[in-house]
């Protein structure tokens, strides 16, 4: 299902990592260019009052209180609002961020509740949760408010020890599919680094100059692949602004070209931004799993 209203580039602001840093209280970021705002705040279809504004800048918000999963639990929209995270300018992508868990619905069937696209800022600390994928679970069943919201239909994933390792070769192939339709794509490396794994240069399809993705060795659903930063940088805080930047304009690039691919019209993206987010590899690494299109409510 797309959603229903103009389509198009609209402009967003960086306030993910002022958020985290917010929440958490780290030092060295400053609030000076921001304010909570007087003004309500339409999400979707919902008008929220000023309370829900945790943080402002002058082209997205911040909204705090919307059935939170955990203590802190926020939401990063653009405003502007655009429906989906892809529509977005490239300027509107240079988000700065550090969150612990970083979550993107975008797409109703990826299960996007509202028609505005929308980051998660989960903070995460030890023993949070008895499982790390609860938190997953949680956000698949999050909606902004308990008066009516739609909720889009479940995704059936396979459990852990279905999902079988690859040999090269399949991995290899599925890449080399990838290539050809990937824009933007520069040179090859002959491997590249992830954290202490060397990834073979035939399963990487996309290379920009700071950035690379390549194929799962065990993928969720069929099209998920990991976009990273060529540079070994175990947590989001580690990046430099370039890094950053090209990294998220090549998540909106391979996005786009693998819905094409597989015939899908909306996409989950994931950043486990430390062990205690999930994160098993010290090395950056953005999750996209495109989601075929399901049956929407009448």
């Amino acid at each position: 299902m797309r959603w229903p209203g103009p389509r198009g580039p609209r402009s967003a602001h960086r306030l993910t990592a002022l958020v985290s840093a917010y929440l958490w209280g780290r030092p060295g970021f400053s609030f000076s260019a921001m304010a909570s705002g007087a003004e309500e705040v339409i999400f979707g279809e919902m008008r929220l009052a000023s309370g829900a504004v945790l943080l402002r800048s002058k082209s997205s918000v911040a909204l705090q209180g919307l059935q939170p999963i955990l203590p802190g639990h926020s939401v990063v929209v653009p405003w502007p609002s655009a429906t989906r995270l892809c529509e977005l300018s490239e300027d509107a992508m240079k988000l700065e961020s550090t969150a612990s868990n970083w979550a993107v619905f975008d797409g109703w069937p990826a299960g996007q509740p509202v028609p505005h696209a929308h980051v998660h800022v989960v903070p995460r600390k030890p023993n949070d949760l008895e499982k790390n994928d609860q938190v997953y679970e949680a956000l698949e069943r999050w909606v902004p408010s308990s008066k009516g919201a739609a909720c889009p239909p479940s995704i059936e994933w396979p459990e852990d020890e279905a999902r079988r390792k690859r040999t090269g070769e399949e991995m290899a192939a599925e890449a080399l599919s990838y290539r050809a339709v990937m824009p933007g794509s520069g040179s090859f490396p002959e491997e590249q680094a992830f954290a202490s794994f060397q990834i073979p240069g035939s399963h990487i399809f996309y290379a920009s100059e700071l950035t690379v993705g390549f194929v799962n060795l065990k993928p969720l659903v069929p099209g998920h692949v990991l976009v990273v930063p060529k540079r070994a940088a175990p947590r989001m805080e580690d990046l430099s602004a370039e890094e950053f930047e090209d990294l998220f304009r090549s998540v909106r690039l391979v996005q786009g070209a693998l819905e094409g691919a597989h015939g899908a019209e909306a996409s989950r993206l994931g950043i486990q931004d430390g062990a205690d987010a999930g994160q098993t590899v010290p090395h950056v690494h953005v999750h996209i799993l495109p989601i075929p299109l399901r049956k929407a409510p009448l």
